[in-house]
């Protein structure tokens, strides 16, 4: 075994989460603490292990990894017992697992956490918008339901999807509390948590540093006006890049299907039928054989891993399916929630044309990552194409609405994108559902306010 080092900081969610992960499976680790307020991330030296400058960042006997939901995985798939259970090798277990890990980067951690952190921290904003409120309410609603029939959040066993679940949640106590009465389930799995060993050790200090700094900031909650093989069954609608992420994977891997396009201006989404299929009522939803998977990022996972001739798409090698699992991460956290989606949501659901500088900013810096991350290869993960392709690209063509990608100042981007688009199902599966999504944008009509 290696030496194994993790870089981070106590008040991270995902560091938490990896600490518990390491401890749990006992293995010796080095901790090194790097301060943010300092910006000791964004040193040369700290930026040439991880580009995209986040913590958690793993180092395993000189190789680099980051994201915390690659690095637990890795850590399960490379040092776990043959049997552990924290991260199933049983494909369907696994791709449960798979889901509520992306539900917690995309949802939970950059749609709720973050995105009342970064106007604390980076704005100095500390008037909180009930809709963020309410955000972190309908994310306990999804987690009681999928407490329903089970103690732990994917099943009857602990996985690395508690650890990270529990790492967030236990932050976003700082802005509302759990009702025991409403979420008996939730209540009680926390507790069941808390319970763990190394709880304290790992999770509970930093939480308990994050809540308490958060109230010494005295925020104040304000009210906002809004303006008006068995049978393989894919669910979604074109226009969707998730579910176009999805649409590629399966035409790459050349395996009937039928797809079924659910209405979300009809509210088909929100039917008990669909529901019942996928409580978090979204798109896409796979059916295999009666079985249900949601989020684009497990579906993929899922059909490779069970239909896929060989491992190309998703490489059974751990150092080189951590690196694909960090950009799946980071389409679902950064790319999808915190770019595009923070942009539509408003445009689409609220009529906010009107949008600010910063979200285009954002964009900008997606950009500059996808540039780097395509530095020493031809595809997102390296030197083969793999569904980490397939997510990004998904975005990236939807992004383009709101800031075009410029070939001179990213070369290796906008070859990429050529690249992709030369692929023989690329205008079916994307193409066509990316033309949906310009069309629609177009016809809002949007504004970028300085």
């Amino acid at each position: 075994m290696g030496k194994l080092i993790l870089y981070g900081i106590d008040l991270s969610p995902p560091v938490r989460a990896c600490r518990m992960t390491l401890k749990e499976l006992n293995l010796p680790f080095e901790y090194k603490i790097i301060d943010l307020s300092k910006a000791e991330h964004l040193t040369d030296e700290y930026c040439a292990k991880n580009p995209q400058h986040t913590v958690p960042t793993l180092e395993d006997d000189g190789h680099i990894i980051w994201d915390s939901h690659a690095i637990m995985a890795y850590l399960v798939n490379k040092y776990g017992k043959e049997n552990d259970s924290l991260y199933p090798k049983d494909l369907l277990k696994r791709a449960i697992v798979d889901q509520r890990l992306h539900f917690e980067s995309g949802v939970i951690f950059e749609g709720a956490l973050r995105s009342i952190t970064s106007q604390i921290f980076s704005g100095n904003d500390t008037n909180i918008p009930r809709s963020k409120i309410n955000a972190i309410l309908k994310i306990y609603d999804l987690l009681e339901v999928f407490l329903k029939s089970a103690p732990y959040i994917a099943g009857s066993n602990i996985t690395i999807a508690d650890f990270s679940i529990v790492s967030t949640v236990t932050t976003l106590l700082a802005f509302i509390d759990i009702d025991v009465s409403k979420y008996p389930k939730l209540s009680t799995w926390l507790k069941r948590m808390e319970s763990l060993p190394h709880y304290h050790e790992t999770n509970g200090i930093g939480a308990l540093r994050f809540v308490n700094y958060i109230k010494s900031r005295n925020i104040v909650i304000i009210d906002c006006r809004i303006t008006n093989m068995g049978k393989l069954i894919l669910y979604g609608l074109d226009a969707s890049p998730p579910v176009r992420a999805c649409l590629m994977t399966l035409k790459a891997l050349d395996i009937p299907f039928e797809y079924k396009i659910v209405d979300l201006l009809n509210k088909e989404h929100l039917s008990e039928e669909y529901c019942a299929k996928n409580p978090q009522h979204t798109v896409p939803t796979l059916e295999d054989d009666g079985n249900f998977i949601w989020d684009s990022h497990a579906i993929m996972a899922y059909l490779v891993s069970k239909y896929g001739k060989d491992d190309a798409f998703y490489p059974k090698d751990l150092l080189k399916r951590a690196v694909v699992d960090q950009r799946l991460h980071f389409e679902s956290g950064v790319m999808f929630q915190g770019g595009l989606r923070n942009i539509t949501a408003p445009l689409f659901f609220k009529n906010e044309t009107k949008i600010p500088r910063s979200k285009i900013d954002a964009i900008v810096d997606v950009y500059n990552f996808l540039e780097l991350f395509l530095k020493n290869g031809p595809y997102m993960a390296g030197s083969h194409l793999t569904i980490a392709d397939f997510s990004i690209v998904s975005t990236a063509t939807s992004l383009v609405n709101f800031v075009e990608v410029d070939a001179g100042k990213y070369p290796k981007l906008a070859a990429w994108l050529k690249r992709m688009e030369t692929l023989p199902y690329y205008q079916e599966t994307n193409g066509k559902g990316a033309q949906k999504i310009k069309e629609m944008i177009k016809m809002k009509g949007f504004t970028i306010l300085d």
